[in-house]
């Protein structure tokens, strides 16, 4: 039903038990601690793992307005099943090893119709969540990790980085329709999860479940359904 369940023991517990209340793998649901003054010995653990199995894909869009999310990836066919028709991506261990995750190569270009994701345009309110890493060779250059075009490749909206550079990993530029820049973060080459929410007046930016930043935005009216969403896209 898309519940993920975590279950947490005090003292004198029966493992085998808890393990069959909590989601699986256990490692990573089911926790235990002497008595409830010593939950702060998991607390950091326990807040990473919520984050991580909420964004257990590279990629999860998730509406506000009352219908139900989905993860965007299935829309490009980035699916174990599907994923090899898909020009210039592998598959890759995501950030944990039970999880998986999809590697963009230079002579990648996965891109989608906006009919085919979003028949009706992008809603008033929404989410949308990404759960990422750089890698040596990305680009230098700034590149969108998620853009909505028109059918001329002129950008709606989306979510741009630019690398600072080959050694420090930065977001440098994170922007949503006319949101300024987030200060840069060194990430190194861990995932990490960008989470942002769009409503009618402003924009919200979380990095690894922090609130980085707020900002009042225009009223940002629909998108052009006659273009494409694509992953991966350098802005040149």
């Amino acid at each position: 039903t898309g519940f993920s369940v975590f279950v947490v023991g005090v003292a004198d517990v029966d493992y085998n038990e808890l393990a069959k209340i909590a989601s699986k793998p256990s490692e990573r649901h089911v926790f235990i601690v002497d008595d409830f003054d010593a939950f702060e010995k998991i607390q950091d653990n326990l807040v990473t793992f919520v984050c991580e199995t909420a964004t257990s894909m590279f990629l999860i869009f998730y509406f506000l307005s009352g219908l139900k999310g989905f993860k965007m990836l299935e829309s490009y066919n980035l699916t174990e099943k599907h994923f090899a028709s898909v020009q210039g991506v592998s598959l890759e261990s995501g950030s944990f090893p039970s999880y998986v995750a999809y590697k963009l190569h230079k002579n990648a270009f996965v891109s989608q119709p906006i009919r085919e994701i979003h028949p009706e345009g992008l809603p008033q309110a929404y989410t949308i969540i990404l759960l990422f890493r750089l890698l040596p060779e990305s680009p230098n250059e700034p590149f969108a990790i998620w853009q909505i075009t028109d059918r001329d490749y002129k950008p709606q909206v989306g979510v741009v980085l630019d690398r600072k550079d080959v050694y420090t990993y930065c977001i440098e530029k994170l922007y949503v329709l006319n949101c300024a820049p987030v200060p840069c973060l060194n990430v190194s080459l861990n995932f990490f999860q960008v989470h942002i929410v769009v409503t009618s007046s402003n924009v919200k930016i979380y990095i690894d479940c922090s609130e980085i930043m707020e900002k009042p935005i225009k009223e940002a009216g629909n998108i052009t359904t006659d273009g494409y969403e694509i992953l991966g896209k350098l802005l040149k």
